[in-house]
Order: structure tokens, then C-alpha cells, then sequence
């Protein structure tokens, strides 16, 4: 029989012997989105027969999430900061950790000031746009080195109407930016090392850019270009909101240690996650 039920039940014991991370919940994503159902009524039709359509393409994505594709991917959408954006495997995947950077801009200023700011290395947009929604009067410039990312960013920020408030621009860290035009920064760059990228899952090192997340042998690259580029870009008082890695806070004090203040924030593991750096 293929009742609704019975189909979850193979589709997470298949991803459970495959050794997947969270068999279960992913089966019953990947179930909701093949019967185009909120993950939250399944339930309600768990006795149901399903149609010999809706069983080929639920066998389709659990084969998809055997070989270690992500979710978020085989959906081809992910929730960040309450709102849909559309990801592809040209960009990466949001993560939790970086709505942190959204709520660090939004206690720093208020929804009746006007200011123009960057979003360097904006991948699928998910900084700029979050941070234009929720600022009515903020302006950005969003660029990338991927026309691939500019494409998803663009459509991300259409989708949730934006687009008008945002320049998107192929560019590499400020690069054809104009010297001391930003009030302020938000940047999630490419901060692996070497050595920490042979160490990731599968699930990252062979589906997500690589391009994305390394950043040289130590993983200092980026940060270190966003240090030059910042001095030069934003007016007095600027501020620049930056992820980073767990182990980077030294390194990241040692790297803006001419400016006026630089403060570590934690994400919810309690890992130092973000700073923000004053000029």
C-alpha cells in the first residue's frame, strides 16, 4: 500500500541506512514538498493513498538526498530570518549563525534614518535584502563575483520587493565602489582555511561553492581585503558588520587594530561568530 504514512516510513529508514543527517525530518520535507503540503499537515493525510506520481517523484528526491544533497538545494528554496529566498548550488546555503549579522545592524540604527550601505559578497542577497525590508529607507549596493549568485540575488530581491533599493553589481569586495560613500558594511566572506575545508561533510565540500568558503591557507584572505577596502569606503564613523570563524576573533582584532573599536558578538552555540568594527 502507498499510503502517505507507509511512504514517509520507507523514505526515512532509506535515508537513515544511508547514513544522511536528520533521516527523519528531511524525509518529511522532501514528503510535504513532492505533495506541495506545509510540512505541518502532513499529518492530516498520513492515511491517504498516493497517486503513482506523487510516489515516483517523492523516490526521486529521497534518491537526490541519498547521495548527500542538501535539503535546501533539492528544494531550491530556504528560510532565512522569517523569509523564503530562493537558493541554487551556485550559492551558499544560509545559515542560522548569519541572521545574528541582521539583528546587530538592526539595534544599531533606526527605521527614520537614511543610509546607504554595502553588501560585499552577497551571494543569494540574504543580508541586503533582509536588511532593506526591514529599513524602508536604507539604499544598498550588493556585489559579487559570481554573475551565477547576482542572478539568485536579483530574483531574491524581486520576490520580496527590494529590487528598487538595490543595486547589484558584479564587483569583487568594493571594487568600483566610490571612496567614502557607505555608512556602513555587512559582509559574510569566505573564511575557511585549507586545512578546515578537508574537514568538512560531504553534504558542503561536494555541493556548495568552494569558492565561497575558502579563503587561502589560513583563511584570513578575505577579511584582511575587506580591511582595506572599508577604510577606504566608508565615512567617518563607519561601522562594518562581519561573520567570521569561531577561532578568528584575534585574528580579526589584530586585522582592523587601527581602528577605533572592534566587538565580538556570539552566535546562540556561544562561538564568536560576528564583529563589529567601528572606523
Amino acid at each position: 500500500m502507498n499510503t502517505i504514512a507507509s511512504m514517509l516510513a520507507r523514505g526515512t529508514d532509506e535515508l537513515r541506512r544511508a547514513g544522511v543527517d536528520s533521516p527523519g525530518l528531511s524525509a518529511r520535507v522532501l514528503l510535504a514538498h513532492a505533495l506541495n503540503l506545509p510540512i505541518e499537515k502532513l499529518v492530516l493525510v498520513f492515511q491517504d493513498q498516493a497517486s503513482d506520481e506523487i510516489r515516483r517523484h517523492y523516490e526521486v528526491l529521497i534518491a537526490r538526498r541519498n547521495r548527500g544533497e542538501p535539503v535546501a538545494y533539492i528544494l531550491g528554496r530556504k528560510e532565512f530570518y522569517s523569509l523564503d529566498f530562493q537558493v541554487s548550488p551556485q550559492v551558499l546555503i544560509p545559515r542560522p549563525e548569519t541572521e545574528l549579522l541582521v539583528e546587530l545592524v538592526g539595534n544599531s540604527y533606526s527605521r527614520q534614518q537614511k543610509k546607504v550601505f554595502a553588501d560585499l559578497g552577497t551571494g543569494s542577497g540574504i543580508l541586503g535584502i533582509c536588511i532593506a525590508h526591514d529599513f524602508p529607507l536604507f539604499q544598498a549596493l550588493a556585489c559579487d563575483i559570481s554573475e551565477q549568485a547576482l542572478a539568485v540575488a536579483r530574483s531574491n530581491a524581486c520576490m520580496h520587493h527590494v529590487s528598487e533599493r538595490i543595486l547589484f553589481f558584479r564587483g569583487d569586495m568594493g571594487a568600483g565602489i566610490r571612496p567614502r560613500s557607505l555608512d556602513f558594511i555587512v559582509c559574510n566572506p569566505p573564511y575557511i582555511s585549507a586545512e578546515e575545508y578537508i574537514r568538512l561533510g560531504f553534504e558542503v565540500r561536494g555541493f556548495e561553492p568552494g569558492e565561497a568558503l575558502l579563503s587561502g591557507e589560513r583563511g584570513l584572505g578575505h577579511i584582511k581585503r575587506l580591511e582595506h577596502e572599508a577604510a577606504r569606503l566608508l565615512r567617518d564613523s563607519g561601522r562594518v558588520f562581519l561573520e567570521m570563524g569561531s577561532t578568528q576573533a584575534g585574528h580579526v582584532r589584530r586585522i582592523f587594530s587601527h581602528w577605533s573599536s572592534c566587538r565580538i558578538y556570539q552566535d546562540l552555540a556561544g562561538l564568536d561568530r560576528t564583529a563589529v568594527i567601528c572606523k
